[in-house]
């Protein structure tokens, strides 16, 4: 990440002019203080993003003790599996290239998941991530040896590069035209790259908290097209997924250009805007329900899921003073605290003496969480989903 790039300027256009859509309070895992954060819209390029945006020092201590990108499972099972979807969704983008098998690197590679498929097919691998966790997992599971560290500092030393894979980061970023002009020359003269990120479109599919802590930028197909071609890439293939994620996504397949790129205007301030506007519409009625759910529950109560959706739903819900401890998957959180709640294992949840109700505070992994609880000895009567339907009792069993 640019550390300097934390004014309250468009990091696409450098405008000063914007309109703020949302702020956020976020108590965040470690934190004596809430995160306060503007969502907004550059009047002049059209361009979604936090601005200004959180600083570096903060995001870095998210991805150290919040978001680590972690495999969970038998090392053996993970690389005997299949692509994960999204995995598969860049082969598939790469295949319609007809591309040789050459030097591949991924910015943000997490576990090393994606590269392990893509060595599969003959290429050699390699990446960098911000998570110390992940990048240990990717030489313990899948044997790759991946830099600790952002793209800012890691391919200054790559050369050559037949494919930049870019996973659900360039949103990440603080300052994207400045990284994809890195990509470019670490690229070779017909190198390749594949990226994707959340697409802001069909608000009325987004989940609530959309706008969220990590993501700095919120990418239209237009905007994003723009910001490419601007940094010197040539679009070849352009695909929008709404329903492959619990969101849309956009995937782009560029080659580097070796000719100056020919000026383009900007999108038109209208589009992001009204998408903007939509959203957060949106976003304040699902969060008012749920706000209302939680008025409902009188007694303590426990919330599995230590991470941002729950500095969300504490945002705009009254339930913090309720709840008796945070339960989370990853031993790295326990004993941290979010909004002076201790974070617990999943163990000391089911030996808890207490019988109060368990809120599962995620979107993404409600269900998992369901099964988790339910193997775990948790009744059915006590998980409260904001989801999805509640699981329902197991019948009675007739007498013998």
């Amino acid at each position: 990440m640019d550390a300097g790039e934390t004014s309250g300027r468009c990091a696409l256009c450098g405008s000063g002019d914007r309109e703020i859509i949302q702020t956020q309070s976020l108590a965040l895992l470690g934190g004596d203080e809430a995160c306060k954060i503007d969502f907004c819209v550059c009047r002049s390029c059209d361009h979604i993003q936090q601005s200004p945006p959180v600083t570096p020092e903060l995001m870095a201590h998210h991805y150290r003790s919040f978001a680590t990108y972690e495999e969970f499972g038998d090392a053996e099972g993970l690389r005997a599996a299949p692509p994960s979807h999204l995995a598969q969704r860049f082969l598939n983008l790469v295949a319609a290239l007809s591309l040789v098998p050459g030097r591949a690197y991924e910015v943000g590679c997490a576990s090393g998941a994606m590269l392990h498929q893509f060595r599969r097919l003959g290429w050699q691998v390699g990446g960098c991530d911000l998570s110390p966790s992940a990048i240990s997992q990717a030489e313990d599971i899948f044997g790759i040896t991946a830099e600790l560290g952002g793209e800012e500092q890691t391919l200054l030393a790559q050369k050559d590069l037949d494919l930049i894979l870019v996973s659900h980061v360039l949103e990440h970023l603080y300052d994207p035209p400045a990284a994809l002009a890195r990509f470019h020359a670490a690229l070779a003269p017909d190198g390749h790259l594949v990226l994707e990120v959340p697409c802001a479109t069909a608000p009325h599919m987004l989940p609530p908290g959309w706008f969220t802590f990590e993501h700095l930028h919120y990418y239209q197909p237009a905007s994003l097209e723009w910001l490419l071609r601007g940094c010197g890439f040539e679009i070849m293939e352009t695909r929008i997924d709404l329903t492959c994620q619990h969101y849309p996504v956009i995937a782009i397949a560029a080659r580097k250009s070796v000719r100056p790129a020919d000026a383009m205007p900007a999108p038109k301030p209208s589009a992001g805007l009204q998408f903007a506007h939509s959203y957060a519409a949106r976003d304040k009625l699902l969060w008012t329900a749920t706000a209302l759910r939680m008025a409902c529950i009188q007694e303590p109560v426990f919330l599995y899921g230590a991470g941002i959706h729950t500095a969300q739903l504490l945002d705009h819900t009254g339930i913090g003073p309720k709840i008796i401890a945070i339960a989370d998957r990853d031993s790295k959180k326990w004993g941290q605290t979010q909004a002076g709640k201790t974070v617990i294992s999943p163990a000391e949840l089911f030996a808890h003496p207490s019988h109060a109700p368990v809120i599962i505070s995620s979107y993404v992994s409600e269900k998992q969480i369901i099964a988790a609880l339910l193997e775990g000895g948790i009744a059915p009567s006590r998980i409260i989903p904001l989801y999805s339907q509640p699981p329902a009792a197991a019948p009675a069993r007739a007498a013998g």
